[in-house]
């Protein structure tokens, strides 16, 4: 039934940047992402800063991000993550609540988590609640 349910929906278990990594970390008191791919050079693209602009395409909590709590900066984390990691909308938009949640109001104030750990999160969440 949960392979039935899920067909179509993009496989969470292969990463699509498996070498990816995300961090967060405060400088001078304002919190950024950034993203780096181990099997890219190290270049002004790599790693990248991960704004909040994409996300709030999807869903448009704030301008900024934050983590370690649940506000509107932490939803904002959750969908960017999410959608970064889905290249989806519409997986952005229906996890991210769970996500927060579950994931993002749990990251310490300097956290590193490679992009497998969100796609897996997401493959596991989908099949847990294929109906959700």
């Amino acid at each position: 039934m949960g392979t039935q349910a899920n067909r179509g929906l993009p496989d969470f278990r292969q990463a699509r940047h498996p070498t990816r990594v995300y961090s967060g970390v405060h400088e001078d008191t304002e919190p950024v992402i950034h993203v780096f791919d181990s099997s890219l050079p190290e270049s002004e693209s790599n790693p990248r800063r991960l704004l909040p602009d994409a996300s709030r395409g999807v869903q448009d909590y704030c301008d900024r991000f934050s983590w370690g709590t649940v506000d509107a900066g932490a939803s904002q984390l959750a969908v960017a993550l999410l959608l970064d990691v889905s290249e989806d909308m519409a997986t952005a938009s229906k996890w991210h609540q769970q996500f927060l949640h579950k994931y993002v109001r749990r990251l310490p104030a300097t956290w590193t988590v490679p992009e497998l750990d969100i796609a897996l999160w997401l493959h596991c969440f989908e099949n847990a609640h294929p109906d959700a």
